[in-house]
């Protein structure tokens, strides 16, 4: 199994106009997280190819339908994230196993190829963050907030909650907790597409607070489920011991 060197992070001022893009399924890239990728399709296989062989540089966008096998303009979102290629380790059935790192977010401007593989014309769409009262009580909100979901969730641990309070960067912050919640992706890329970094917050949040009633509501029905299990258990044990009692007593 070969295995590419890593590459450095390039900087917005190093990202080029065009781009070629990597449709997702199911995923959605967010900016400044490191995602892992397994790639099987032979032309986006190419497409990792090639940008092994210059810049490294990809940019990566939601599909909006999954079972489409190879998307075209018009079948996924034209808001997505530009990536840098990490690292590539090969299967033996020719696969790839790619992990990249989200670096800014980008708008399609205009495609520029269909074949081998999509290539666009971007421009770079980072949301502008201006510190303010509201956005700290924001901040202060999703970190509270996905500590409580957390605790509720079995698949999450603990250690998430205190990663998180240690994340002061705003845009940081927001992503970090949507790559890392159950959200669809139709959610994901409602999120990714808001210019507004406040708006991102509450639609964020939102989709927080129905996440925790929902926890809740699980949580309830296995306690009251364990509640009358434990009951039925005492009461098959109670008539058991009856029984017992009654065979020695001689009353069968």
């Amino acid at each position: 199994m070969a295995e590419f060197m890593e590459s450095e992070t390039k900087t917005p001022a190093q990202i080029p106009e065009e781009l070629p893009i990597l449709p997702l399924r199911n995923t959605i890239a967010y900016p400044f997280l490191v995602l892992p990728l397994s790639v099987g399709i032979p032309r986006s296989i190419q497409l990792i190819e090639d940008a092994l062989q210059g810049d490294r540089l990809i940019g990566l966008v939601a599909m909006k339908d999954p079972t489409i096998e190879t998307p075209m303009p018009g079948e996924v979102y034209e808001v997505g994230t530009v990536a840098t290629i990490h690292r590539v380790s090969r299967g033996p059935d020719n696969s790839m196993q790619v992990v990249v790192e989200g670096i800014e977010r980008f708008r399609v401007e205009e495609w520029t190829q269909t074949e081998p593989y999509l290539k666009a014309r971007i421009a770079l769409a980072p949301e502008i963050v201006e510190p303010d009262v509201e956005l700290d009580a924001l901040k202060r909100s999703l970190q509270d907030l996905t500590r409580e979901v957390v605790a509720l969730s079995p698949h999450l641990p603990e250690e998430v909650s205190k990663f998180l309070a240690q994340v002061e960067e705003p845009r940081h912050l927001l992503y970090l907790v949507a790559a890392n919640m159950r959200l669809s992706v139709e959610e994901g890329q409602k999120i990714l597409e808001a210019d507004d970094i406040k708006e991102k917050y509450h639609l964020l949040l939102t989709r927080l607070l129905r996440e925790k009633e929902v926890l809740e509501l699980e949580q309830k029905i296995q306690s009251e489920a364990k509640e009358e299990m434990e009951k039925a258990q005492r009461e098959y044990y109670l008539r058991q011991q009856l029984k017992a009692i009654q065979k020695e007593l001689g009353e069968e």
